[in-house]
């Protein structure tokens, strides 16, 4: 009788580990962009708020973006007067988006001493990402799946953030910190006219702490998760991730 319990009992045992197992996909998927609440209201000349968590503040802290140029290129050109599939799939678009980065108003002592108390700026706490609209893969990324290769074919440039309007705070102790009340970054993405599901944005995160915020991001920057895996996402709060990610999909 006991070695008979032993073996419905390790049945089960197997059962469950079976079932557990089961349950966690190899890797993660992220269906839609707009699943969880991601905003697709990024456009051009048009300021939309974007939102972070920056040391310094209990809640998100907001922003300002918008893209401030946006310029496309297809070679080779298509010819006119035909329809050559052969010509549409050689053709490779290239897209340059600029992306300005604004704050409404100064930063206060408090928040500019815990900057420099993380050793940060606020830029820092935003990210500009490129990603495919279906699925949430990084396209910034030689390495968008565990075989290490790019599905789409998509190569990506990002130019450092570039400061404009000079702020300087100063306390008594000879202490000084220095940020920029704007910034300026310009992303350069290659990809086939056929593909049609590149999306770039700018996204802020819900966790203010820079190196658990990196940590937790590391593995969607390698392109082995997805981005409903990072800080830019907050499961079960779409309207949160409503004011973190902020998305334009590329025009045809």
């Amino acid at each position: 009788m006991k070695r008979i319990m032993r073996g419905l009992l390790g049945l089960l045992i197997a059962i469950v580990l079976t079932c557990n197992a089961s349950a966690l996909p190899v890797h993660a998927t992220f269906s839609d962009l707009a699943r969880n609440g991601v905003n697709f209201n990024l456009g051009k000349g048009n300021w939309v708020e974007v939102y972070s968590k920056i040391p310094g503040k209990k809640g998100l802290t907001k922003f300002y973006a918008k893209i401030t140029k946006y310029r496309k290129s297809t070679f080779p050109p298509p010819r006119k007067g035909t329809s050559s599939t052969a010509n549409q799939l050689a053709a490779t678009n290239t897209v340059a988006v600029t992306i300005q980065v604004q704050i409404p108003k100064l930063l206060s002592k408090k928040q500019a001493k815990k900057l420099l108390e993380a050793g940060h700026d606020y830029i820092d706490y935003l990210d500009v990402l490129v990603v495919d609209k279906k699925t949430g893969e990084n396209l910034d990324t030689s390495a968008t799946s565990e075989d290490g290769v790019n599905n789409h074919d998509v190569s990506v440039t990002q130019t450092e953030w570039k400061g404009f309007k000079p702020q300087k705070l100063a306390w008594s102790n000879g202490t000084v910190y220095q940020y920029y009340v704007s910034y300026v970054k310009t992303v350069i993405i290659k990809y086939p006219d056929t593909y049609k599901r590149a999306c770039v944005g700018i996204c802020g995160t819900h966790v203010g702490d820079y190196d658990k915020m990196t940590d937790w991001n590391e593995a969607f920057i390698k392109g082995y998760t997805v981005l409903s895996d990072t800080t830019h996402v907050k499961l079960g709060k779409k309207g949160t991730t409503k004011k973190l990610a902020h998305f334009f999909q590329l025009k045809k």
